[in-house]
């Protein structure tokens, strides 16, 4: 699991993966030269054309070689003495061109890759390892990409050159971890279609191999589903070869709430009374036999394509499962859990056994019935995260049974393979019982959960996936949350992305070629060492959120001296690298007003503290007068849709956080109260106390 025949060159301090001279196979020191002088007599060989997924790896080389180049590269149908790019399924590569590959490396989703003078051999293990390779021999001219291309002043990172050249050599890569789930922040509740083109494009680029879907609760989850279809969606998935996992939260799609009145019994118990799901409400009750058996009716259904559920207002219809032609939906890991934020029944007889025992029980059904009539489809359910957080007492899984494993809110400062880690006994618990495979949620790119101004999360990330190789585990997902954060949090995307993908690469290795290549390197150098610095104190982002203390605010203000404002005088005359630096002055800003707001608090204990009341009293008045301009600067920094801040966080979470204390503070004043508590920074949220509106309907 990992590379062969490959070392690591340096540019700068860009991370530019370069391959190691191969004599031995046969493989001519020299370089490739593509284009010369913006000619080329190149050409391009798809020995898998039969393949969807591998005509749009070709497609993929050859516009970003026509942009790079200026010249796009004519497809020939066999393979002769003319400088050629030959690609496709490693079993397709004719012997001819196999013989110069390396051997393959273990792992999912692997290429190999053959570099000499006249020829350059990319030979995926399967279908996505042919689009990987296309990317890494992209990246070696000096593309990256690093955001989705929602900003129109912000493009790809394309190198424009007159000459286009490769080292010869040979390189082969696979990942260690079967599935990489993107849960990009457009794939959640309402359906925009350009959105998640855009980001399911870039998580294939950071090499995740899944997009994760969350259906939202207001509408049938088969038409959501459709509506996929419809707008490409599935299209845009299906034709890079990337699987699809999903509808997450929707136990209430395959028991709808329409069934309460007539049977009243299948659902949750709260304080004696039978309840809807719903926000407030309970889960359904799993214990009910009946209940069980319409959700799973429902479920495979869906699975199956039919476009309602059974008995419920719309026409019924058969199951899909009778026409052998239909392949029912695209999902490849059908994974349905809990509605977000509900207990579980409280009726007598699910009180007689655990809520993960009851989960399994249910879950255990479903399987046995989609063995038989969706094979190929992997089912998954929630494990560690509420209604559901401790493992089952009796109940075994099922084989082929899946648990996402969740932790909501962990700080980012500790990772899984630290002994520290207060949740890694129910980790390690829910690992076991997990048989038929772990996917563990990962929030380093949930603002909603983490602080709105990230830092780089190379410790986590390094640790998580030190946990992930020695466990075995073979699965993560990305939780990307808010919609409005987009460019906030895809810089984790990336370095988590690349991580999993290839063990052997580093956060600080590819934070360097981020920095470098996406700043430019006049900039690049400066917010290197910025970023360092916020990625070393880790802490540091949590209490410019929550509760900032003065050396914090000494250092923000220390590296607007050092990195920020050097950064901006020296791409003030370079437009596309002024535009980048200006998103990363903009936060820290940001960051600044906020932590102001916690000196003002401060000293306004102080003053309260020494029985100044009146002097504690004038400065709490210009305190709601700052905190409500600053709510007003993250509305407007929210309103340049820049992907910098969420702008429904701002009304709500946002100024609970900024204005929470202000009110405590006028009342210890009123009171005349001395009494400073202490405000104990960061604390750890439960999740059911912190869900959008699109959940909770309010």
């Amino acid at each position: 699991m990992g590379r062969s025949s490959g070392r690591r060159l340096s540019r700068s301090l860009s991370f530019v993966l370069q391959c190691q001279v191969s004599n031995h196979r046969g493989v001519p020191v020299g370089k490739a030269s593509i284009v010369k002088n913006g000619q080329s007599d190149w050409r391009t060989i798809n020995m898998s054309d039969s393949s969807t997924v591998c005509a749009f790896a070709a497609g993929e080389l050859r516009w970003y070689l026509a942009m790079i180049g200026g010249f796009e590269l004519p497809f020939a149908d066999a393979v002769d003495e003319t400088p050629s790019i030959v690609l496709g399924l490693r079993s397709d590569i004719c012997p001819s061109e196999a013989g110069s590959l390396p051997e393959p490396a273990a792992g999912y989703d692997g290429f190999a890759l053959s570099i000499s003078e006249n020829r350059i051999i990319i030979a995926g293990n399967n279908e996505r390892g042919v689009v990987y390779g296309v990317y890494e021999i992209l990246e070696r001219i000096g593309c990256r990409w690093f955001y989705p291309t929602m900003d129109p002043a912000d493009a790809e990172v394309v190198p424009r050159l007159d000459n286009v050249e490769l080292e010869c050599g040979t390189y082969a890569v696979a990942s260690p971890i079967k599935i990489r789930v993107c849960n990009a922040s457009s794939f959640f509740f309402d359906i925009d279609p350009i959105a998640m083109k855009k980001q399911l494009d870039l998580a294939m680029k950071a090499r995740y191999n899944c997009m994760g879907w969350q259906c939202h609760h207001n509408t049938y989850v088969g038409d959501q589903y459709r509506e996929l279809v419809a707008t490409g969606v599935i299209g845009a998935i299906e034709k890079r070869g990337m699987m699809l996992h999903g509808p997450a939260h929707s136990f209430p799609h395959f028991l709808p709430n329409e069934f309460f009145d007539e049977h009243p019994e299948w659902f949750g118990m709260m304080d004696g009374k039978r309840v809807k799901q719903v926000f407030g409400g309970r889960q359904f009750c799993w214990s009910n036999a009946e209940a069980r058996k319409t959700f799973i009716d429902n479920a495979e259904r869906f699975v199956l394509g039919a476009d309602d559920v059974g008995g419920v207002s719309r026409p019924r219809t058969q199951s899909g499962s009778g026409d052998p032609s239909y392949k029912g939906t695209a999902i490849s890991i059908f994974c349905t859990l809990a509605f977000d934020g509900g207990p579980a029944c409280e009726c007598p007889e699910c009180a007689k056994s655990t809520p993960g025992d009851l989960v399994f029980q249910l879950l255990n059904e479903l399987v046995e019935r989609l063995q038989v009539s969706a094979p190929q489809v992997m089912v998954e359910t929630s494990g560690g995260y509420h209604p559901v957080h401790e493992p089952p007492q009796v109940t075994k899984a099922h084989d082929k049974l899946r648990i996402v494993w969740a932790h909501w809110g962990r700080h980012h400062g500790m990772g899984f393979d630290d002994p520290r880690y207060d949740w890694l006994d129910n980790l390690e618990t829910w690992r076991k019982a997990a048989k038929g495979g772990l996917t563990l949620c990962m929030y380093y790119t949930d603002n909603f959960a983490t602080p709105w101004i990230s830092a780089p999360y190379e410790r986590v990330i390094e640790s998580d996936r030190r946990y992930i190789l020695d466990k075995g585990v073979d699965a993560i997902y990305m939780l990307m949350w808010p919609k409005g954060y987009w460019w906030n949090h895809s810089l984790n995307h990336h370095l988590a992305g690349r991580c999993f993908y290839d063990a052997s690469i580093t956060t600080r290795e590819l934070l360097c070629d981020y920095a470098t290549t996406y700043f430019g390197p006049k900039a690049g150098p400066l917010l290197l060492d910025y970023y360092i610095e916020w990625a070393e104190n880790i802490d540091l982002p949590y209490r410019v959120k929550d509760d900032s203390r003065p050396s914090d605010r000494a250092m923000l203000a220390d590296q607007r001296r050092k990195f920020i404002d050097p950064a901006i005088a020296a791409v003030a005359e370079d437009i596309p690298y002024g535009h980048r630096v200006r998103k990363v002055a903009l936060l820290h800003e940001a960051a600044e007003k906020l932590t102001e707001a916690h000196r003002m608090h401060d000293e306004i204990e102080k003053l309260r503290a020494s029985g100044d009341f009146d002097a504690a009293a004038k400065l709490l008045e210009e305190a709601k007068t700052y905190t409500d301009e600053l709510i007003k600067h993250m509305a407007w920094l929210a309103d340049l849709d820049l992907g910098l801040i969420d702008r429904d966080e701002v009304p709500a979470f946002m100024t609970m956080t900024i204005k929470g204390w202000i009110e405590n503070e006028e009342k210890a004043i009123a009171a005349r109260d001395r009494v400073v508590k202490d405000r104990g920074g960061w604390v750890q949220v439960d999740s059911t106390e912190m869900l959008p509106g699109e959940v909770t309907g309010q």
